[in-house]
């Protein structure tokens, strides 16, 4: 991944965009309910943190460690001085998260989620069984991914989508090293050793998004 795709994330809040994260953001914010009606002072870590558009509906009680591949977004992210972000941590794309030693000091979670992740994951099998580690015993993962059982998502990544990118300065080519479909997702994470696993196609078809739940 190039430098220069960290102007995606504003993105996030433009049309089209949002016709694609919305949906994902609203299953985010029923997710981080559950948590915090099972865990009220609980903290969640946010893996690919971006510019953390979401935490605006994030339920009260709950703090946020944030984490990502790049310093820039980590430091936009805590130059906000929101008092729910409790740290932030710059990540190796490929190492297990429970292998970073200042996560590590952090203790393990009460829920993780990684909106948009995943897919730029070459060696994901580790990475998803280091996320479970991560997690206190019966935390939550949620995680969100693009749907490549729709063939056509292929065909627009490589049309429309990589003129958009040329424009911006990166290319899309090789961007999701890692492509799930519903079921490959569902494997990957039983295989993980995550337990009650439920991956759902959103409304565009466009995206999966997962919940999990540690052994």
């Amino acid at each position: 991944m190039t430098t220069d795709y960290f102007v995606n994330h504003a993105r996030a809040r433009r049309f089209p965009w949002t016709l694609y994260h919305q949906p994902l953001e609203r299953d985010l914010a029923r997710f981080l309910r559950h948590v915090a009606a099972e865990h009220p002072r609980g903290e969640v870590l946010i893996v690919g943190c971006g510019l953390l558009h979401e935490i605006d509906a994030a339920p009260s009680g709950l703090g946020f460690h944030v984490a990502d591949i790049d310093d820039r977004a980590v430091a936009a992210v805590l130059a906000r001085r929101d008092p729910r972000i409790t740290g932030g941590t710059v990540v190796d794309p490929e190492q297990p998260i429970d292998q970073n030693r200042a996560l590590g000091a952090a203790g393990r979670f009460a829920a993780i989620y990684a909106k948009e992740v995943v897919e730029h994951v070459r060696a994901w099998p580790g990475w998803l069984t280091g996320l479970r580690r991560a997690l206190v015993p019966s935390g939550r993962l949620w995680l969100s991914t693009p749907n490549y059982g729709e063939p056509w998502l292929a065909a627009l990544e490589s049309t429309v989508l990589e003129l958009i990118a040329r424009r911006s300065g990166f290319s899309r080519r090789d961007l999701h090293p890692t492509r799930f479909s519903r079921r490959s997702l569902s494997r990957g994470l039983v295989g993980a050793g995550f337990d009650q696993v439920e991956v759902r196609v959103a409304p565009s078809r466009l995206a999966l998004t997962a919940w999990a739940r540690c052994r």
